[in-house]
């Protein structure tokens, strides 16, 4: 599987949000020289020289010496510019502008709309939550907020959310690329499903310790076992001699190939948001290779997986952890999630939160 290049800037964001409220927790206060005393309502020295009165005993003025070093006022914390800084950057105007469709194309009108807004300005820390209403054409809009981020989620009785683009990342500590760029004139269109009716569905969840053998395994899903031939899944892995380890790499493969069907690589997001089977775009097989010289060797794989199976009468999704065996005569470690509808039917429904 492949890591998503925006995953990784997240995880270096979080750490430097972190690192950062460590110090600012540590850190103690800075006490100011005895002889400077600060208010918030200080006038500038020049207004106070020419306003203030003249008394005949006042001391005489000292006269400026030439080439005498001329005093800077004390700098800003290193701690006050930190949160100036994060607050630059963290603390943007929130605007949105959305559309609510079902998955016919057709509006979505009169939905309640509940927000989040989380900040962290380097003054404060929270989220600031809300509600707006669709119109009867399914069009609504969020402003007048200030964050890093905004999540969207909306409700309406008959429906559920069908997808993932709710919202978006504000903060300009995320890549530009990826920012929400809000267009009023092309607002975001956000999915709802609308509920036809559940049908059961069968959960598929096991994990399978088998021994690593140079024929191919077939996984029946529906029943939860092994089996001769046929099933809903055949399994094909290949390793090279030897132990396998990241000190020690070698060559591996593992080939999916769903029995008279088809599987689609998905991704969690989708599969959570997905209610009815894709129709098309199945491929006859899902392969990795994990080659010796691979920088990004690893002994496993993990991930979403759509699945047709036994000519349309199997659809299912399920979460799929594999690893091969390290030594040859360790276990080959099989772990699968999810659900099938073994009715010939592509209904998902029964996934659906309410």
């Amino acid at each position: 599987m492949k890591i998503r290049r925006s995953i990784l800037g997240f995880v270096v964001i979080i750490a430097a949000l972190i690192a950062l409220v460590l110090w600012l927790g540590k850190k103690q206060p800075v006490q100011a020289p005895p002889t400077t005393a600060v208010e918030t309502n200080t006038v500038p020295l020049a207004a106070n020289a020419s306003s203030a009165p003249v008394h005949s005993n006042a001391p005489p003025v000292a006269q400026a010496v030439p080439n005498a070093p001329v005093p800077t006022p004390p700098a800003e914390s290193k701690e006050q510019q930190m949160r100036e800084g994060l607050a630059e950057l963290n603390d943007v105007d929130i605007a949105f502008y959305g559309q609510l469709e079902d998955q016919f194309g057709n509006a979505v009108g009169d939905a309640q709309i509940k927000f989040e807004v989380p900040f962290n300005n380097g003054h404060a820390v929270g989220v600031q939550r809300g509600t707006t209403e669709a119109d009867g054409n399914g069009f609504f809009t969020i402003s007048g907020y200030k964050g890093k981020s905004l999540s969207v989620v909306p409700v309406k009785s008959g429906y559920v959310l069908a997808s993932t683009n709710g919202g978006g990342i504000y903060s300009s500590l995320w890549p530009e690329s990826e920012r929400a760029r809000p267009d009023r004139n092309n607002p975001t269109v956000i999915k709802m499903w609308k509920l036809q009716g559940s049908e059961p569905l069968v959960d598929i969840s096991k994990e399978y310790r088998l021994p690593f053998v140079s024929t191919p395994t077939y996984f029946d899903l529906v029943a939860g076992k092994v089996v001769p031939s046929g099933g809903d899944l055949e399994a094909v892995i290949t390793r090279a001699a030897g132990s396998l380890s990241k000190k020690s790499p070698g060559d591996w493969s593992i080939e999916l190939r769903p029995v008279n069907g088809g599987i689609i690589e998905s991704d969690y997001q989708t599969a959570q948001f997905t209610f009815e089977a894709p129709a098309d775009g199945y491929q006859d097989s899902y392969l990795v290779q994990m080659n010796h010289d691979d920088p990004a060797w690893h002994d496993g794989i993990d991930g979403e997986f759509f699945l047709k199976s036994r000519d349309g009468q199997v659809y299912g999704k399920f979460y799929l952890v594999f690893g091969i065996n390290r030594e040859p005569n360790d276990p080959l470690y099989f772990q699968f999630k999810g659900v099938v509808n073994a009715n010939g039917s592509r209904n998902w429904e029964a996934t659906a939160q309410h």
